[in-house]
């Protein structure tokens, strides 16, 4: 007896596909979660290893004659974009796992379905047309079939 099954969790009674499909969305979350933990943890040892601690009698206003302001910028625009693509995918692969989206198109119907975008569709469908824009109409579906006034 499975776990979910003991529990009587709804997941028991899915069918694989869709427990392959959770599986994928959850390891893509994952994944991206531990590159996100990867990329903090470097920047933090990238960020200590460049730090300059002077000596007693070093002065501490002037960087050692061997500093390279050109590495330390590439450096710091390396690991800043490495931050920003983690964090923004496992942002983006949580959220699909939380809506259970597997791609931009389902999410546009997600976004649509939740924002009440069918509703509002199938209202405008009732509501009568002018005459304006029912002459405007004909004329577009002639031009698309190929019905052209000479």
């Amino acid at each position: 007896m499975d776990l979910a099954e003991k529990f009587n969790f709804k997941i028991a009674s899915a069918s694989e596909e869709y427990k392959l499909r959770r599986r994928k969305q959850m390891i893509l979350f994952m994944g991206t979660s531990a590159l996100t933990l990867f990329a903090t943890r470097l920047a933090y040892k990238s960020s200590v290893a460049r730090q300059y601690l002077p000596t007693l009698f070093q002065g501490n206003h002037q960087p050692p004659a061997s500093y390279s302001f050109v590495a330390d910028a590439a450096v710091a625009v390396g690991t800043g974009t490495l931050l920003c693509g983690s964090v923004t995918s496992m942002t983006a692969f949580g959220a699909f796992w939380i809506l259970d989206v597997s791609n931009f198109k389902e999410f546009g119907w997600k976004m649509k379905s939740m924002m009440g975008g069918y509703d509002r569709e199938r209202e405008l469908a009732k509501m009568p047309i002018d005459q304006e824009s029912r002459e405007i109409q004909e004329a577009l579906n002639d031009i698309l079939e190929g019905k052209y006034e000479e």
